[in-house]
């Protein structure tokens, strides 16, 4: 069965997800196959994205708010013999670094470019890192320059954090982006400690890629979590699905059961009712078979149930409607169905079986199993309710095995109301 095969292969991905969360948990060598990890990041760079693009506003609300603040505190700090120089220094700084924020903003929303998202976060986070440590080198105030290198360590970390890129390829931007620096600084022939910037520039990155790396190890499991919950979520889907089917149909031929069938007489009826349109039933009933269970055993009378039940169902019209009404009975609801077009679908059942041919020597009436067919048709009549309906074709059907069985039979209700019985 597809729903089986479906559950095993469910049960089988979960199985697999729950080995990972526990490698995840222990660390043990690559965790994420390469499929999935490559889902993961895309998945991360598109959520970095969609937060940038909802939340960069408020960033630049909050940036310039700094600004602000940076501004006139750094009037009162600037060493007043470099002052022009090191405050025009220091406000140009802050503008690369609200324009940064800008162009961040853009490739996170607009359609055409918010695909090259990653790779421009990147390039982002490497002109705005060289281009501030070199200005902050280029400040004489020491007091600016130790405030700009905090600035440039946050840079760093804050560039690991909400893009949502592999922390590798932040490691190597952000030590590409020092080297870089350090490049730059030492070609002007700039005046700085070599070692104490380079290990601010290098320490900054390693400090980005440690935090990175445990955000997006709590990150990946919740991504496991979250695929394991997905899968739980489909499996109680089938199983639910499944019991509703079991609930509705019945077990050996697969078709509606008895109960499916009184809701949905139900339904019809009163449609028909409320139209003043016609509702054909049929009672379909196997010849014999209590002989053909003693004689050929009860696993061949289930096989000839099922084959039978496939027969009607493959003979009626996709809008109508067949259930097992019990042991080998059947009933067939036939909606805006009329006398002629019931006889007509009932005939091609009967056709249907007799063409079977399933061998059957304890019959009186053939070699080959038979059925008898009993049909009646409601009209909307206002003094009819649907247990009357189901008993005239049930009487349709007992006359036809009255008469001898193997057979078609019609009782319209107002001759059964009269006991005046016409017969096709």
């Amino acid at each position: 069965m597809e729903y089986k095969y479906n559950l095993a292969k469910l049960q089988s991905d979960k199985e697999k997800v729950e080995e990972l969360i526990v490698r995840q948990t222990r660390r043990v060598g690559q965790v994420f196959p390469q499929k999935l990890e490559q889902e993961f990041w895309q998945k991360n760079v598109e959520r970095a994205r969609k937060h940038a693009e909802k939340y960069v506003w408020a960033g630049i609300l909050a940036y310039f708010v700094f600004m602000m603040v940076m501004i006139p505190t750094d009037f009162w700090i600037v060493d007043k013999r470099f002052f022009e120089h090191d405050f025009a220094l220091c406000l140009l700084g802050l503008i690369v670094g609200g324009l940064a924020l800008l162009v961040f903003y853009f490739f996170s929303c607009l359609p055409r470019i918010k695909r090259y998202f990653s790779q421009a976060s990147m390039v982002i986070l490497f002109f705005t890192l060289v281009t501030i440590s070199c200005l902050t080198m280029s400040i004489e105030t020491v007091a600016l320059q130790h405030q700009s290198m905090a600035i440039v360590t946050i840079i760093y970390i804050l560039g690991n954090i909400l893009t949502g890129i592999q922390p590798r390829l932040m490691l190597i931007t952000g030590l590409l982006a020092a080297s870089t620096t350090l490049v730059i600084l030492m070609t002007f022939d700039f005046v700085f400690n070599t070692l104490v910037f380079g290990r601010i520039l290098v320490g900054s990155c390693l400090l980005g890629y440690v935090i990175s790396h445990m955000i997006f190890a709590r990150e990946r499991m919740m991504y496991l979590y979250t695929i394991r919950a997905k899968i739980s979520e489909q499996i109680h889907r089938i199983h639910t699905t499944e019991l509703l089917h079991l609930s509705q149909h019945d077990e050996l031929t697969k078709i509606s059961n008895r109960r499916t069938f009184d809701e949905t007489l139900e339904i019809f009826f009163d449609r028909a009712k409320r139209a003043e349109s016609a509702l054909a039933i049929l009672f379909i009933d196997v010849d014999f078979f209590k002989n053909y269970n003693d004689h050929y055993g009860h696993q061949k009378g289930d096989d000839v149930i099922s084959t039978i039940a496939k027969s009607i169902k493959n003979a009626i019209r996709h809008m109508d409607f067949v259930a097992r009404y019990g042991g080998e009975e059947f009933v067939v609801l036939l909606p805006e169905t009329d006398a002629h077009g019931a006889y007509a679908v009932a005939s091609n059942i009967f056709k249907a079986i007799e063409r079977l041919e399933i061998p059957h020597e304890k019959s009186s009436v053939s070699r080959y199993v038979t059925i008898s067919l009993g049909i009646t048709v409601y009209r909307g009549e206002n003094f009819m309710d649907k247990e009357s309906l189901l008993g005239i074709a049930d009487q349709a059907l007992y006359r036809a095995k009255q008469l001898g069985r193997n057979q078609i039979y019609y009782q319209s209700i107002r001759s059964a109301n009269s006991d005046n019985v016409i017969g096709f």
